[in-house]
């Protein structure tokens, strides 16, 4: 697991970038953390370092969002905190977000813990101070030493990365 200290909403943009660039599809990243803690404000930069033109919306109300990237990558952004248990999981288009030529990232994956497949990055977003978050990253040995190595190169922006 990787820990990483972001000090402002620009150091949080700099992890969902640093994390697009290290990811190809099929690829699953959910995101938990309580609100405010910047879930979207990563998904929000990934999509744009991937070459998203136009806004990124948050899903909250729709649920979901579809992207076109650079050369044809098909992103999906899933908001699931709308989403009730029973019918409302079991019904969803899981099938159409979840496919192997995309890189789906999911907030609030609870809701859906039973539909969706194991992911391949779990991150949590937690509040430190009002500006300031921690990040914890759980991934594959491999995916997890790339993405602490591209934060701490990235060390002008100050994040601090705890590996453990």
């Amino acid at each position: 697991m990787v820990h990483v200290h972001l000090d402002s909403p620009a150091a949080t943009g700099r992890l969902g970038r640093a994390l697009i660039h290290l990811l190809h599809p099929p690829a699953l990243v959910t995101l938990a953390g309580e609100l405010g803690t910047g879930k979207t404000t990563l998904v929000r930069a990934a999509f744009r370092a991937a070459g998203v033109p136009g806004p990124v919306v948050s899903p909250s109300f729709t649920i979901a969002q579809s992207y076109s990237g650079r050369r044809g990558l098909r992103l999906h952004h899933l908001d699931l905190y709308r989403l009730s248990p029973g019918a409302d999981v079991e019904l969803f288009a899981w099938d159409d977000y979840l496919t192997s030529d995309a890189i789906t990232f999911v907030e609030w994956p609870e809701a859906g813990s039973h539909e969706l497949p194991p992911a391949d990055v779990r991150l949590t977003l937690y509040h430190d101070t009002p500006h300031s978050r921690w990040a914890e990253a759980e991934a594959g040995e491999a995916l997890e030493s790339a993405l602490a190595a591209a934060m701490v190169q990235g060390a002008a922006d100050r994040a601090e990365v705890i590996d453990s």
